[in-house]
């Protein structure tokens, strides 16, 4: 399960206004309940946008009263949480969304905290991705006056992405999931179109397409 990447801003290969939310962006590690760079579509073209990393769980809490971890990482297509509780946000044209990154990270095996980083081979890679606006006071947010941020009463704009099985290249390392990477300008039109056919897009990014590096942290 992807739940670390990094974005380095550059040229991204597509067009774009950004949004005044993005400020002046920097590198940065983006992880679980965190603020990211999104590409999402407006009525003038695709526009860069700060949202939050992660859906809302299906339950705000967990069998033994702790927060519930928000979603992340969409696998199962074909689960009711999917199909029916979201299925609007993962079919309509106007929630899907491109996460940039640089790379990504999975944990290694048996090495604690230790992560690997995979890079695409060339050009820029995205996330196959979805949003949703979300409003509620079970997300952890900036307040005035507090030095950690405190669950209140907030809008939030969030996003996941999908994730498939492994290439031959992340499998070594974690051999469960990868999350869907596009790469060519066809499939990045294709999932911004939305609908069903376009699903077909969660497949493993094909071997030579993708690498590994050495350890970013």
């Amino acid at each position: 399960m992807c739940n670390l990447y990094r974005f380095e801003p550059g040229n991204l290969g597509i067009d774009f206004t950004a949004h005044p939310n993005t400020g002046n962006l920097a590198p940065a590690y983006v992880g679980a309940d965190q603020d990211g760079p999104v590409l999402h579509r407006t009525g003038d073209g695709l526009e860069l946008k700060t949202m939050r990393w992660g859906f809302p769980p299906t339950s705000p809490k967990d069998s033994k009263g702790r927060w519930a971890q928000p979603i992340t990482n969409i696998r199962n297509l074909e689960s009711n949480w999917w199909r029916g509780v979201n299925r609007e946000w993962m079919l309509e044209p106007e929630f899907r969304c491109l996460v940039p990154f640089s790379s990504f990270a999975e944990p290694v095996p048996g090495a604690g905290r230790k992560n690997a980083w995979f890079e695409v081979t060339e050009g820029q890679g995205f996330f196959a991705g979805v949003w949703r606006p979300w409003s509620g006071d079970t997300r952890l947010i900036e307040v005035d006056g507090k030095t950690r941020r405190q669950r209140a009463q907030a809008e939030l704009e969030l996003y996941a992405f999908l994730t498939t099985e492994p290439n031959g290249v992340v499998k070594p390392i974690h051999p469960k999931a990868m999350p869907v990477i596009l790469t060519e300008a066809e499939e990045l039109e294709e999932w911004m179109a939305g609908g069903e056919k376009s699903l077909r897009l969660q497949r493993p990014l094909r071997d030579d397409a993708l690498r590994l590096r050495e350890d970013e942290a």
